[in-house]
């Protein structure tokens, strides 16, 4: 390799290392900022099966309630 082509190497390398540490930083940013994000959950208010548990237990109850209080 001749120096013209040595030298040339050198510029394109030279060029060419902003836009790679460029698009780095942005993988690294994008991937830090995923990892951050908040994590809401989206469960609709009959599908939660403790839900379904408590509001089960909670209409038992009103139902003995009331057939106690009729034979009464």
């Amino acid at each position: 390799m001749n120096e013209n082509q040595h030298r040339r190497r050198i510029v394109l390398w030279l060029g060419s290392f902003p836009v790679i540490a460029v698009f780095v930083l942005l993988i690294l940013v994008l991937l830090l900022s995923d990892r951050t994000a908040p994590v809401i959950s989206k469960i609709p208010v009959g599908s939660n099966p403790i839900h379904q548990a408590d509001e089960a237990s909670k209409v038992m109850s009103l139902a003995s309630e009331s057939i106690s209080a009729e034979s009464s």
